[in-house]
């Protein structure tokens, strides 16, 4: 056999090996995306299954308390985390810390707490909590002005179908002030302290657009 032949023959050789990794590469890569795929498949079933099947787990946690001042209560946010997203607060445990009794602010926890503002018998230091108002939104997004008594009693509604809540102020020893959004039109209402009843309610002047959010001034 000539040199040439020799030489030719190693060519096809080596080329043949070549063309089989290749082939060997190729069957791998087209596997691997397959797997991919049917994995992808499968993991979006199983999240859509969950969702069908409403099975989201809550994971609920009493926060550290905070004290009521000049009050013998405390309170405690009840906080609901999810398998997605940051989760929530739902409710509030008044604590009595003389006598150890305590309550919850509302029953169950199909509401959202979207915020907290205490009222106090006056507003220079050395005072006293009288109530709070809470802004609540429930599972139908609806948000309420909601008032409620320093130990935990007494808890109302107040102002219902709310679309925005500006501003929630104590403007005096015995009045609080709330500036809201409600029917594309900015309230404002003046409440009674420690009764937290409604003193007046009135519309806010346009300022200039139809609906919109003016500067907070809390």
């Amino acid at each position: 056999m000539g040199r040439s032949d020799r030489f030719f023959r190693r060519v096809w050789r080596f080329n043949a090996i070549a063309i089989a990794t290749v082939a060997v590469l190729l069957v791998l890569s087209v596997f691997f995306a397959a797997a991919t795929i049917v994995y992808d498949h499968m993991r979006a079933r199983r999240v859509t299954n969950v969702g069908e099947r409403d099975a989201v787990a809550n994971r609920f946690l009493l926060l550290p308390p905070r004290v009521i001042t000049g009050t013998p209560y405390v309170e405690a946010l009840l906080h609901r985390g999810q398998s997605y997203g940051d989760g929530s607060d739902v409710n509030v445990l008044f604590v009595n810390i003389l006598t150890n009794e305590s309550r919850w602010l509302f029953e169950g926890t199909g509401q959202q707490i979207l915020g907290s503002h205490w009222m106090f018998d006056r507003v220079a230091e050395a005072r006293t909590a009288v109530g709070a108002f809470h802004i609540v939104g429930d599972r139908d997004t609806n948000v309420a002005l909601v008032a409620v008594a320093a130990d935990g009693t007494n808890s109302r509604k107040l102002i219902e179908g709310i679309e925005k809540v500006y501003s929630v102020k104590q403007v005096a020893d015995d009045k609080a002030l709330v500036l809201y959004l409600k029917d594309k039109q900015a309230m404002s209402a003046l409440f009674s302290l420690p009764s937290m009843a409604l003193l007046t309610q009135a519309k806010l002047p346009d300022w200039g657009r139809a609906t919109g959010s003016p500067a907070r001034t809390d």
